[in-house]
């Protein structure tokens, strides 16, 4: 039973990213009571072969600055959470719709769509912490060790589904998801009901113990459920996975209501990427319409970042100079690294590269290590070949950061470049083993080992390194196979 578990679970990892962020709060979070069921490494290795495949959706938005900041803000959440070791990822999916959903191993997705519609960072933190509390609760993992029977049964429907996928029509296909979900939530309806009151309770106290409002979860679902009346059938995303209603929306009132007010300032950082994520959006030409009009009317939050989100507007029309004077607006009553590295980017578009040079050195001296700031650099670096510089600066940056997979990648560049195949190939090893693709490291360390002119240092940490991954994946493998 555990082995059709688990190639169930794997089998969804192919499918794509669409398909996997509608549904993946059916997808367990295995932990402390189901180890009868997989054990964690087991979990983290499905988060990861899931994760794997979402990455390379172009729905998910590879954005530096972007990424930088949900998971900085929510790894600021994970720290005040009742299980601050556990591993966390936060990613944003290109999506209009309001959704928000967790997987196994504390992947944690978040759409466009809430990310704009939260009206400050405390709600968008709200949010994040229940999903949060959702993974170190392990109510997924809790879920299935109630109802095995009904979950395995969803999930091989699931499955078949899933390998109709590549030979038959998408009606098909998403007959049988359609089916399997059914059973799937039919099942588990009121151990979910029962794990949303206590991920919005777990939630509550990490929101105020992170120093956000503890009061946004209850402000954030009241309006949701405001506005689900008028969906009817057609409810938002989230709204199906995480069932909401006055109950529980009064619970969550009463938690709170003890709970003094705190005025909590929206970082500007906040602001910024969500003018961002909105200039991304649609046609240039509207989004220049939609900052300009909302500039001259007052209807912003915080006047410059529309600042920004017209500069960026601006630069994906190929107006340059626009861009760099909508820029100087914002600079007049702001400061922020995320100004400087945009301002750059548009000199670098307006192929002044040293004009950007000098933009990056600037502001990297009033904020060293910034990861967007650091991150173009070395690109503009490599663009120019100066790859010793550059590597330089990416060393710097892996021994500081724990989320490095991204200089990783630019180190693998790198030593392409000086056609240094073994350090290119140990490299893009440790990329991938950063975004869970732990079989793909292995080959490209395979490759370096049979390298006949590395020196004995070289050869001798690459080959702990393999057994090192070998050990790892074959643990798993074990596992699996009892």
């Amino acid at each position: 039973m555990k082995k059709l578990l688990i190639s169930a679970l794997l089998i969804q990892s192919v499918f794509p990213a669409s398909y996997l962020t509608s549904y993946a709060d059916n997808l367990p979070d295995l932990g402390d009571s189901a180890q009868t069921v997989l054990s964690r490494q087991q979990e983290q290795a499905l988060g990861d072969q899931i994760m794997s495949q979402i990455r390379m959706a172009s729905d998910v938005i590879d954005d530096v600055e972007v990424r930088d900041y949900l998971n900085r803000l929510g790894n600021r959440l994970v720290a005040a959470s009742h299980d601050p070791r556990q591993r966390f990822e936060f990613f944003v999916v290109d999506d209009p719709t309001l959704n928000a959903f967790a997987m196994p191993g504390g992947y944690i997705g978040v759409h466009t769509g809430l990310i704009l519609t939260a009206q400050s960072e405390s709600e968008l933190a709200a949010v994040l912490s229940h999903e949060i509390a959702h993974v170190t609760q392990r109510h997924l993992s809790r879920s299935l060790e109630k109802n095995k029977s009904v979950m395995l049964a969803g999930l091989a429907v699931l499955a078949a589904g899933l390998l109709a996928s590549r030979s038959s029509s998408g009606q098909a296909t998403e007959a049988a998801i359609v089916g399997s979900q059914a059973l799937v939530a039919q099942g588990q309806l009121n151990f979910t009901r029962e794990h949303e009151y206590e991920a919005d309770r777990i939630g509550i106290q990490t929101l105020a113990a992170a120093g956000f409002d503890p009061h946004a979860m209850t402000t954030f679902f009241g309006r949701m459920e405001k506005g689900s009346r008028l969906y009817n059938s057609n409810a938002p995303e989230y709204l199906r996975t995480h069932p909401l209603d006055s109950a529980r929306i009064a619970e969550s009132q009463n938690r709170t209501n003890n709970a003094p007010y705190k005025q909590v300032v929206d970082s500007a950082e906040y602001n910024i990427v969500r003018e961002k994520l909105r200039a991304m959006d649609g046609s240039a030409a509207e989004k220049i319409r939609f900052f300009e009009s909302a500039i001259r009317e007052k209807r912003v939050n915080l006047e410059a970042a529309s600042y920004y989100g017209l500069a960026f507007a601006y630069l994906r029309d190929n107006q340059f100079d626009k861009a760099h004077q909508a820029v100087d607006s914002a600079r007049k009553t702001l400061k922020s690294p995320l100004l400087e590295s945009l301002d750059a980017k548009i000199l670098l578009a307006a192929n002044k590269p040293a004009e950007a040079v000098k933009v990056y050195k600037a502001a990297l001296a009033q904020t060293p290590n910034h990861y967007g700031l650091s991150y173009g650099y070395i690109q503009l670096l490599l663009a120019q070949h100066q790859t010793q510089d550059a590597i330089k600066q990416i060393q710097q940056q892996i021994k500081q950061r724990e989320d490095n997979a991204a200089f990783y990648a630019l180190l693998a560049e790198a030593y392409s470049q000086q056609g240094k195949t073994t350090e290119q190939q140990q490299a893009q090893a440790e990329f991938y083993y950063r975004q869970g693709q732990v079989e793909e490291a292995i080959v490209q360390l395979q490759m370096a080992v049979r390298n006949k002119q590395n020196d004995f240092y070289l050869q001798s940490t690459l080959e702990a390194r393999l057994k090192s991954l070998q050990a790892e994946r074959d643990l798993v493998d074990k596992k699996g196979n009892q």
